[in-house]
C-alpha cells in the first residue's frame, strides 16, 4: 500500500526588513554630518526619540514624525543647516540586500508563503515600491498598520494567522536577538541574522529544517555595464571625443548599488536616485542614467531629456506606472477617504447644531486630514507623499488654496467654522469628481443629505478658486503680446502639421490662446483644443480658428471617449500639469490603435541673456519663500521613462533650428507685463523686488542683445496596432 507523501514541515518564511532584506548604511546622515562639519552620529540625537515609537505604532504618520525630526534639527542646528541635513537624511532609503532578495524569490517560486514582519512607519509601502520589492511578499505586516510591534507575542501570532499557517510551519529571521528569542517562545523556527554571510547562514538554517531551495545560492548576477546603451550619433548627449560618455542602463538596482558593482572603474558615485557617474584612470567620465528594469534601454537612449539643465533631484518626481492592482487599491482608498470626509463633515454640522464647538472643530480636522490624504494620493498617484514632497509643490493650486483657507479659519467661532467648512466642501466636490474620473471611485454616501446638513454652515462669500493661478485672466491679457511666433517656427509647425496631422482626428492638450494651434489645425479632419483656463480659452475663441472645437477642461480627465483620436499633441503643457504622468495615461486612453502622442518642445541653446534676467527676477522675487509652482513639475525625461515602462518607444526628431533676436529691453518688458506664468504667484512687493534685480542685471548687458539659437523637437510615441 502506497502512503501519501509527507507534507513539508516548513511552508512559509516570515522575515524582518531592516538589517535583513534592506540595509541602512546611514549614507544620508553621514553625508549631512560631513557636509555640515558635524561630529559623527550627531543626527541620531534628532532622529531617534520616543516619537519614532509612536510612528511605529501608527499613532503618528511618517510625515508627522518627520516634521518633528525637522523641528528638532532646526532647534539644534539652525534653520539653514537643518534644511540641508533633513534633505540628505530623508532622501536616504537604504538599499536592498540583493542576496536575500534573490533567496526569497527562489523560496516563493518553490511554493513557500513569504511574509514581511517589520516595526515600521507609514512610508513602508512607498519604500517597498521604491526598491521594487512590493511584489516580493505574499503578506506585509507593518506595525504602523497593525499596531503590533515586535517583540510582542501578539505581533508574531497575528503574522502567522495572516499567513494561514501554524507557528511550527514557519521559518523566521531577524537581526535582533531580542526579536529572535521572542519568536522562539511563540514556536517559530527563528534564526538570528548576522552579516557578513547572513544569507548563506539563513539558507543553511532552512536546509536544516528540510527546505532545499532550487537554484544556486549566492548573489544574483549584477547588470553588466556592457549591456548599457549609449545615445546614437547626432544626439545631444553623444560625445564623439568620448571624454564624457552617457550610458543608459535598465536595472532594478538603485544608483548606489550599481556604482558599487562598477569594479572596472577607478571611481563611481551615485549622483541621484536614477543617475551616477564613473571614471577611469585616463580621465574619461561616464554618466549613467538608470531606467526601470524590464524596459528597453535602447529606447531611452534615443530620447533622453538632453535639454534638462541637470538630473532630476533624488525622489522628486519619478512615479512608476500604475498597474491594475495599484489602481484598484487606490480606488478603494479613495472610496474610504471620501466616505470618512463626508461622515466627519456630517458630525461637524451635528456638533455645531448641538452647541459643542470643540467636537465640531475636531470632526472638521478629521475631514481635512482625510481630504489631504486623498488629494495627495490623486496628485502623486500613491497613498502618501514622498519624504521630500511638499503640499505646495504636489497638491496643485486649487487643493492647496482650499486646504489653506480651511486651516487658517478658527473653527471655534461660528464665522471661522463656516469659512472652513465651505472650503472643504469645495475641495470635496473637486476630489469626488477626480476620484470618479481617474479611478472610477465613488463613496456610498447620501450626498444630498450631506448638503442638507451643511447648508446652514456654508459661507456664501467663499467661492472655489479658479482652475489655476498660473493661467488666470491677468496672464491671458499679456500672453500673446510677448510670444511672437518666429517665421522659422511657423514654417516648421506648418510642415509638421502637413506631414503628420493632415486628414486626422487631432486633440491638443493645453491649447492656451491658440498661438500654436493656429499653425497646426489647418488640413486636419477634426481638431479638438483642450484648455483648462477660462481666460486663455476666451482668447482662443476670439481667434475664430476654422475647424477648431474647444473644450474647457483638464488633461487629467480628458472629456473624450476611449480611442477617439488619431493624434494627441501638446506643446510643453505637461510641464504645468499637476500630475504629468496621469495626463500621459489619459492621452494614451483617447488614442486609437496605431495613434501617436506627440510632445513639441522648443528650447534655447547656448547663452540667452534674457533667460539670465528671468532667473534674476525669480531669485529676488521668491527669496526666502517657496519656489514658484512651475519648478520641478514633471519633466519630459520622466514622461518618456514612464512611456518606456509601458513598453512604448519614443522617437526624437529635430523639426527646426533657427536664430531669433531678443534684446534685454524686450525681456524686461515681458517681466514688467508679468507675462510669465510663475509671476502670477508674486505679490506687488515680490514683483517690485524681482524687477529691481532684473533691471540691475540688464545694465551689464549689451543694449542690442544678440541672436539666440532655438531648437524645435518632436517626441513621438506610437501605440501598437492591435
Amino acid at each position: 500500500m502506497n502512503r501519501p507523501a509527507a507534507e513539508p514541515r516548513i511552508r512559509g518564511i516570515l522575515i524582518d526588513l531592516d538589517g535583513v532584506v534592506r540595509f541602512w548604511r546611514r549614507q544620508g546622515a553621514t553625508a549631512a554630518e560631513a557636509e555640515l562639519d558635524l561630529p559623527p552620529r550627531t543626527l541620531s540625537a534628532y532622529t531617534s526619540s520616543r516619537h519614532s515609537d509612536a510612528a511605529h505604532t501608527g499613532a503618528l504618520t511618517w510625515g508627522q514624525w518627520a516634521a518633528g525630526v525637522r523641528e528638532r534639527m532646526a532647534a539644534g542646528l539652525g534653520a539653514e543647516s537643518a534644511d540641508r541635513a533633513f534633505a540628505l537624511w530623508s532622501a536616504d532609503r537604504g538599499e536592498p540586500n540583493a542576496p536575500m532578495v534573490a533567496l526569497l524569490r527562489r523560496a516563493r517560486a518553490a511554493g513557500l508563503t513569504i511574509a514581511l514582519l517589520t516595526n515600521n512607519t507609514t512610508i513602508l509601502d512607498s519604500d517597498l515600491a521604491h526598491h521594487r520589492l512590493d511584489d516580493l511578499f505574499d503578506h506585509v505586516l507593518n506595525s504602523a498598520a497593525t499596531g503590533l510591534t515586535k517583540p510582542s507575542p501578539r505581533a508574531y501570532e497575528h503574522a502567522v494567522a495572516t499567513m494561514g499557517l501554524s507557528a511550527d510551519q514557519v521559518a523566521f529571521a531577524d537581526d535582533s536577538d531580542i526579536n529572535t528569542d521572542a519568536a522562539r517562545t511563540v514556536g517559530l523556527h527563528a534564526h538570528h541574522f548576522r552579516e557578513p554571510g547572513g544569507t548563506d547562514a539563513f539558507e543553511q538554517h532552512l536546509a536544516g529544517l528540510g527546505v532545499i531551495l532550487p537554484g544556486a545560492p549566492g548573489r544574483p548576477t549584477p547588470p553588466e555595464p556592457v549591456k548599457a546603451v549609449a545615445p546614437p550619433p547626432g544626439h545631444a548627449e553623444h560625445d564623439d571625443h568620448q571624454s564624457l560618455r552617457t550610458h543608459y542602463l535598465a536595472t532594478g538596482l538603485p544608483a548606489d548599488a550599481v556604482a558599487a558593482r562598477l569594479t572596472n572603474s577607478a571611481w563611481a558615485q551615485a549622483t541621484g536616485e536614477h543617475t551616477l557617474a564613473s571614471g577611469d584612470d585616463d580621465g574619461h567620465v561616464t554618466q549613467w542614467r538608470l531606467v526601470p528594469a524590464g524596459t528597453e534601454a535602447a529606447h531611452a537612449a534615443g530620447h533622453p531629456g538632453a535639454w534638462m539643465p541637470q538630473p532630476a533631484p533624488p525622489g522628486a518626481e519619478y512615479l512608476p506606472p500604475w498597474t491594475a492592482a495599484t489602481r484598484a487599491s487606490a480606488a478603494r482608498h479613495a472610496t474610504a477617504l471620501l466616505t470618512e470626509a463626508a461622515a466627519a463633515l456630517t458630525r461637524t454640522a451635528d456638533a455645531h447644531r448641538g452647541g459643542d464647538r470643540l467636537s465640531a472643530a475636531l470632526d472638521l480636522d478629521t475631514a481635512r486630514h482625510a481630504l489631504t490624504r486623498l488629494a495627495s494620493m490623486l496628485a502623486r498617484r500613491q497613498p502618501r507623499p514622498w519624504p521630500d514632497a511638499t503640499s505646495a509643490r504636489y497638491l496643485g493650486h486649487a487643493a492647496t488654496t482650499l486646504l489653506t483657507a480651511s486651516l487658517r479659519a478658527d473653527p471655534t467661532t461660528p464665522a471661522g467654522l463656516s469659512h472652513s467648512v465651505t472650503a472643504l466642501v469645495h475641495l470635496l466636490g473637486r476630489l469626488r469628481q477626480s476620484s470618479a474620473l481617474l479611478l472610477g471611485a465613488e463613496a456610498a454616501w447620501p450626498w444630498h443629505d450631506l448638503e442638507r446638513h451643511l447648508v446652514p454652515l456654508l459661507d456664501a462669500t467663499l467661492t472655489a478658486p479658479g482652475p489655476d493661478v498660473l493661467y488666470g485672466a491677468g496672464l491671458a491679457t499679456a500672453y500673446d503680446d510677448h510670444r511672437a511666433v518666429a517665421p522659422a517656427l511657423a514654417d516648421a509647425l506648418h510642415a509638421f502639421a502637413s506631414g503628420h496631422l493632415a486628414g486626422r482626428d487631432v486633440l491638443e492638450l493645453g491649447a492656451g490662446t491658440g498661438r500654436i494651434t493656429a499653425h497646426l489645425a489647418s488640413g486636419t479632419s477634426t481638431y479638438t483644443a483642450l484648455e483648462p483656463s477660462p481666460g486663455m480659452a476666451a482668447l482662443l475663441t476670439a481667434r475664430n480658428l476654422p475647424g477648431v472645437r474647444l473644450f474647457l477642461g483638464t488633461a487629467l480627465a480628458i472629456p473624450l471617449p476611449d480611442a477617439s483620436a488619431d493624434v494627441v499633441v501638446e506643446h510643453e503643457a505637461l510641464l504645468f500639469t499637476d500630475d504629468p504622468l496621469a495626463a500621459t495615461d489619459q492621452a494614451l486612453r483617447v488614442l486609437r490603435p496605431g495613434g501617436v502622442f506627440v510632445r513639441l518642445l522648443l528650447h534655447a541653446r547656448g547663452d540667452d541673456p534674457a533667460a539670465d534676467l528671468d532667473a534674476a527676477y525669480r531669485a529676488a522675487a521668491f527669496h526666502g519663500r517657496p519656489a514658484p509652482l512651475i519648478t520641478g513639475k514633471g519633466t519630459d525625461h520622466l514622461v518618456t521613462t514612464h512611456l518606456c515602462a509601458r513598453g512604448l518607444a519614443t522617437t526624437d526628431t529635430l523639426l527646426a533650428e533657427y536664430d531669433d533676436h531678443r534684446t534685454p529691453a524686450q525681456a524686461l518688458a515681458t517681466l514688467a507685463a508679468r507675462a510669465w506664468p510663475y509671476q502670477q504667484q508674486a505679490d506687488t512687493e515680490q514683483h517690485a523686488a524681482g524687477m529691481a534685480a532684473a533691471e540691475e542685471l540688464a545694465q551689464t548687458l549689451p543694449l542690442a542683445g544678440g541672436p539666440v539659437r532655438y531648437r524645435l523637437r518632436a517626441l513621438a510615441t506610437r501605440l501598437e496596432t492591435r
